[in-house]
């Protein structure tokens, strides 16, 4: 006589799973096969309360399927009966994890559990293979892993992309595969590179987005059919920072291709890891670039510095560029409200930061003020890059030859500089050693005791090692200076982009400032006498000649009695 299952209210699940290996045996394992095996099963056997779910596209070492989930929690909640798959490994492969189910959570909560092909059925004793292959379909996965890992390490070396989904601002050509530019989405991540130069942080410009219901590149690449797969998202026009942040920082943009950015331990644990830079390989121009190089440049030394909004006013024009000349420590931006009975304004200046942190932490002061108005110093940078953009563009001959002589001579003194430092530094570490001899043979001979041989042994050890790197540094150092004296190619080129700068902005001075140094005032017959100099990027303190019709002071200067700053 048959046995009644329909009268059991408790579900029963038919449950399919295809990874993306498994599409290229054939049609043997397709969901639709599947789907024809169990239903013709279920039916002939008396189930009749079923339900069958898949997952498609998930590894069977992936234990976090959506539809496996979902089944688990209804076990576990006791509204199963029964659980039927075509061969364990639709279930999974992974003979410890397929235990624990069959063995014990099944069992646990009188689940039936069935793999039609493997001749498996838990209320009938035809179990006793299900070990074995368990551990044949976790080898299969195994060697399965291993062959896959080979295939990616030789694409991931040959310069094929790895990543499967393009980032944003690219997808796919249809034809041969390889990242082209999608004009849509493109327009906005120059949009967010422009937003940055122009010194907006990136929570302004995430906030910006949501405020026009701007798709993020998640929705985006759902949307257009880029990406197949759409994760849980309860707000498709929902921007925060982290996501700008990792546009601001993709190389991608440039046109490389980076392989091997993570990496997992095995096919049982698959968790993404970043894997350190030294071990990630990068392929340049692959693909067509968003951004050129040279805005790149500007927006990484522009992250490199907190740009916060003060209370009151914005952002600094020169925050994270200006220097204190005396303790080389960076000048704050601050600000302050100016009322009238007409108007409110608000005043921006730069302030030692050493000297800011003593006065707020009431400590010792290690410096002094250094204070210069936005306005003043605005007023000699914008006159310094007229005057050094002027003189570069009318005779870039004439302009590199300065540069070249006026660089080789400050890098030679700096170079000289540094040669008497190492030289003091390797006399010291032969000091050391014939100290060290010293106090070696006084333990021997009983002048010094073991403690105290020790400790002064391990002190000449220590200095040892700090000299050492440090000379390791010098050196570095030392060998690039010399390979790169007078190099003003690339100003040049920033120079050719700019005809006639009437107004500052934070793009423009990050693409030509490396640093600005601020030194301290001085009076000098009723007027505010401040030095102030200007490091341009790849060529350093321009000096121009003395001529009335160029400039009769360095470029890193300018004089005006009348102004709050004025040169030396």
């Amino acid at each position: 006589m048959k046995r009644q299952l329909n009268k059991n209210p408790k579900r029963v699940y038919l449950y399919g799973r295809l990874s993306h290996e498994d599409e290229q045996t054939g049609d043997s394992n397709s969901i639709v096969n599947q789907r024809k095996i169990l239903t013709k099963y279920a039916e002939e056997n008396g189930f009749t309360n079923f339900e069958f779910v898949y997952d498609d596209g998930f590894s069977g070492s992936d234990w976090e399927r959506p539809a496996f989930t979902k089944m688990i929690e209804d076990v576990e909640a006791g509204n199963v009966s029964a659980i039927i798959c075509k061969d364990l490994s639709r279930f999974g492969r992974g003979h410890l994890q397929v235990g624990f189910h069959t063995e014990i959570l099944f069992p646990k909560h009188d689940v039936r559990f069935i793999a039609i092909h493997d001749n498996v059925d838990s209320d009938k004793e035809e179990n006793e293979l299900a070990p074995m292959v368990n551990l044949f379909n976790e080898w299969y996965l195994k060697s399965t892993s291993k062959k896959i890992r080979a295939v990616w390490q030789a694409k991931g070396k040959s310069g094929e992309r790895l990543a499967v989904i393009p980032i944003y601002g690219y997808r796919k050509d249809a034809d041969t595969k390889h990242l082209v530019i999608d004009d849509e989405s493109a327009v906005v991540v120059r949009r967010i590179f422009k937003m940055c130069t122009d010194g907006i942080g990136a929570a302004e410009i995430a906030r910006t987005f949501m405020g026009e219901r701007l798709l993020n590149p998640s929705a985006y690449k759902y949307e257009k059919g880029i990406m197949q797969k759409q994760r849980p998202m309860k707000d498709p026009y929902f921007w925060n920072a982290t996501t700008i942040h990792k546009i601001l920082d993709a190389p991608e943009y440039l046109g490389m291709t980076i392989n091997f950015k993570t990496w997992s331990k095995s096919y049982k644990d698959n968790r993404s890891r970043i894997n350190p830079e030294e071990n990630q390989m990068i392929f340049e121009n692959t693909h067509p670039a968003i951004i050129d190089e040279g805005t790149w440049a500007v927006v990484r030394k522009m992250r490199q510095t907190k740009r916060r909004a003060p209370r009151y006013g914005e952002v600094g024009l020169f925050t994270g560029l200006c220097y204190c000349s005396d303790c080389n420590a960076k000048l704050y931006y601050l600000t302050r409200q100016l009322r009238t009975k007409t108007a409110t304004r608000y005043e921006g200046a730069y302030s030692c930061s050493e000297y800011r942190k003593a006065t707020q932490y009431q400590e010792p002061r290690k410096c002094t003020c250094h204070y210069i108005s936005e306005t003043a110093l605005t007023d000699i940078v914008l006159e310094s890059m007229r005057k050094v953009l002027t003189f570069a563009a009318v005779d870039e001959r004439a302009f590199a030859q300065l540069i070249m002589e006026q660089s080789e001579a400050d890098q030679k003194r700096d170079i000289a500089t540094k040669k008497r430092l190492l030289k003091q530094k390797r006399s010291r570490v032969d000091e050391l050693d014939r100290l060290f001899e010293r106090v070696y043979e006084d333990n021997v001979s009983g002048k010094l005791t073991d403690e105290r041989f020790a400790k002064m042994s391990a002190k000449y050890e220590q200095e040892q090692i700090n000299l050492r790197a440090e000379m390791t540094e010098l050196e570095t150092a030392i060998t690039g200076q010399e390979s790169r004296l007078g190099d003003v190619d690339k100003f040049l080129a920033v120079v050719r982009k700019y005809t006639d700068i009437q107004t500052l902005s934070p793009a423009i001075t990050n693409e030509f400032i490396e640093r600005i140094i601020v030194y301290e005032p001085e009076k000098a017959r009723g007027n505010r006498i401040q030095k102030v100099d200007i490091i341009y990027n790849g060529v350093g303190l321009v000096e121009l000649p003395q001529d009335d019709n160029l400039w009769r002071d360095s470029a890193g200067s300018c004089t005006n009695k009348n102004s709050e700053a004025v040169g030396a």
